[in-house]
């Protein structure tokens, strides 16, 4: 159960759990996902009738007011050691329950921002990971829009992961002989032939103009890699 209190860590019970406020589109998918992939989650929402929406599909769902400090202990909030805040429609109460979190010494905070001001406010506040999804979509669609690439990947400032078809440079010849990293700068870490499933690629790996790749390295550099001709 949420409410236990273990004696051996102050967080120990919450290692595989995840608390996750506010269920909207943004908070409930998560939600969701996460209980796909074996995580338990506490979900906690204002609304009457999102709870009982989630009722069942979650470990366990509550009705209550997250920015109230003693109603997140009662919750056994303060004992977890990740928690989410998806609150976006009301700024207010997504940095109250942010700062709620910060001040029980959560180790990782997400938060979902819906503009800059807001996500520059979490941040001030100690939230390690600031979501900003529309902002974040409309970066990765004009990456896909710009270029050939099939998915894209920010992984840090200025870096990224993409997926795309290999360049024909690249195609037909051994890539321990193309200098791939040296010449241009990225790394191509994996291939899918049609049909088939995720390699790693080896030494003597040749493209070929249907596969897919995955490659990492300089936001701009792999963003020339995927349009070379």
């Amino acid at each position: 159960m949420f409410g236990s209190h273990p004696t051996d860590s102050p967080r120990g019970g919450m290692s595989n759990a995840v608390a996750v406020i506010g269920l909207g589109r943004f908070g409930g998918a998560l939600a969701l996902e996460l209980m796909r992939n074996g995580t338990d989650v506490l979900g906690v929402d204002h609304s009457e009738a999102t709870v009982q929406r989630f009722n069942g599909r979650l470990t366990s769902v509550v009705r209550a007011d997250a920015t109230d400090e003693e109603v997140l202990r009662e919750l056994s909030v303060d004992e977890f050691d990740r928690a989410v805040v998806g609150i976006g429609s009301d700024i207010q109460a997504s940095i109250l329950t942010a700062s709620r979190l910060v001040k029980f010494g959560c180790p990782a905070i997400w938060a979902k921002a819906i503009t800059d001001p807001h996500a520059e406010i979490l941040t001030q506040l100690g939230v390690q990971h600031v979501v900003n999804p529309e902002s974040d979509m409309g970066t990765r669609a004009a990456h896909l829009i710009q270029h050939r690439i099939l998915d894209f990947v920010p992984i840090d400032d200025g870096y990224a992961l993409v997926r795309c078809t290999p360049p024909e440079p690249i195609q037909q010849r051994p890539m321990d002989l193309l200098n791939v990293r040296q010449r241009l700068g990225v790394s191509v870490v994996a291939v899918c032939r049609p049909g088939g499933q995720w390699e790693p690629i080896e030494p003597g790996t040749m493209l070929y103009d249907d596969d897919q790749i995955l490659v990492t390295g300089p936001t701009r550099k792999v963003e020339r890699f995927s349009n070379l001709t």
